[in-house]
């Protein structure tokens, strides 16, 4: 028997095999409801996923917010400038350049300190002109202890010249190891101020190689008087005389050429004559106006040594004699002496030290004819210059100079 082949229809299914088919008014119900769906879905997403994102993003980053200052802050901020800049808040910069005869030598850059309100000047030993190290290492020193000004002598009352001067005749006077701009040149490097201090008329040495400056005994030609009121025999400088005028002259000049500007002068006196010297010496020496002749070799610009004792004695004392015209003293100031032992308390003055250089300072303004004077305290303790310092700053006095 034959065996039948069958063959069938193969039969294709699909998703929708057993699903009904949906009218058109669900088609339509089903469309709405999945975009509220979408909507709702997107807004939920914004609302979380955003923060969410900037979160993760900042990680790292994120800076701490602004501070806000407190109102009294603000309110000074306000009476300021809007805008500044880091160099409106730091010192200002100064380049400055020391220079040789060779050239450029050094340039330091600092930043600039706030200007001194007065000029404090402690004297410095002469010892200390042997060379640029040893007048350095003092003006460091001096410097340190809160000065920034030194007094140095370049002439003193044995007419000793502490410098290497030029002058024609002075080679076996002087015992400076420097020259006057060499010393000037080490006051610049350490940026202080030199105040250079000479004996005018007690000169022993000047005298000895310049015979024509002294005085001379009368009758007797060119025969030098003698001061032995100190045991030792002395010539002194008399004012008089064109010799003493020149030197004199030719000295400052050779220094201001130095760049020096800054002049005390001592010893602007006669000597100390005695009722015997009036046998040798001519009378006019003994005269009350012969103060007349100080006249000549005080320049303008000069700053003059006096005692407050001198100062103040009635008539005026020896170092006080040129104040008798102080009409011929209009372009010079006043280096007046405060000593606390030449003046002390028993005689009527305070005994507190800052009373004391009140009331000295006082009285000498009442006789010096409203000349600039610049105190120079001597006597005191460390404590009494302290007070008296803080006085003079009260006062408006520019410059003081400590012995």
């Amino acid at each position: 028997m034959n065996k039948r082949k069958h063959y069938g229809r193969k039969i294709k299914k699909t998703k929708n095999l057993y699903r009904r088919r949906k009218t058109t008014g669900q088609k339509i119900f089903g469309t709405v409801i999945l975009t509220i769906a979408i909507g709702a879905l997107a807004f939920l997403g914004f609302c979380i996923g955003k923060p969410l994102l900037d979160y993760i993003g900042s990680i790292g980053t994120k800076e701490m917010p602004d501070w806000t200052p407190a109102d009294s802050y603000v309110r000074t901020q306000e009476s300021e400038p809007a805008e500044s800049t880091a160099a409106e808040t730091t010192a200002p910069v100064i380049t400055e350049v020391f220079g040789t005869a060779d050239g450029v030598t050094d340039i330091a850059e600092f930043s600039q300190p706030a200007e001194p309100t007065m000029l404090a000047a402690a004297e410095i030993p002469t010892s200390a002109l042997a060379n640029r190290s040893s007048l350095s290492a003092m003006l460091v020193k001096t410097k340190a202890a809160g000065y920034n000004a030194a007094v140095i002598q370049l002439k003193d009352r044995n007419g000793v010249l502490h410098y290497k001067s030029a002058l024609k005749g002075t080679e076996d006077i002087v015992k400076g190891g420097m020259t006057a701009g060499e010393i000037m040149a080490v006051f610049e490097e350490n940026k202080m101020v030199p105040v250079i201090q000479l004996s005018l008329l007690a000169d022993q040495e000047g005298c000895t190689v310049f015979t024509d400056m002294s005085y001379k005994i009368k009758n007797e030609g060119d025969v030098s008087w003698l001061d032995y009121s100190t045991g030792s025999p002395l010539r002194w400088a008399n004012p008089e005389s064109s010799a003493t005028r020149e030197y004199n002259a030719q000295i400052t000049a050779e220094l201001a050429m130095a760049g020096f500007e800054e002049i005390v002068v001592t010893d602007l006196v006669f000597p100390d004559f005695q009722d015997y010297d009036r046998e040798y010496i001519a009378a006019k020496y003994f005269r009350p106006d012969r103060y007349k002749m100080l006249y000549n070799v005080v320049k303008s610009g000069y700053v003059i040594e006096m005692t407050a004792a001198d100062v103040l004695e009635t008539p005026f004392g020896r170092t006080a004699e040129a104040l008798c015209d102080i009409s011929q003293l209009s372009g010079n100031s006043i280096a007046l002496v405060i000593d606390r032992k030449a003046l002390p308390a028993e005689a009527g003055y305070p005994a507190e030290a800052r009373s004391f250089a009140e009331t000295v300072l006082s009285l000498a303004a009442g006789k010096t004819g409203g000349l600039p004077v610049i105190p120079v305290l001597t006597g005191f303790d460390d404590s009494e210059k302290t007070r008296i310092i803080a006085l003079l700053g009260e006062l408006g006095y520019e410059t003081y100079i400590i012995r």
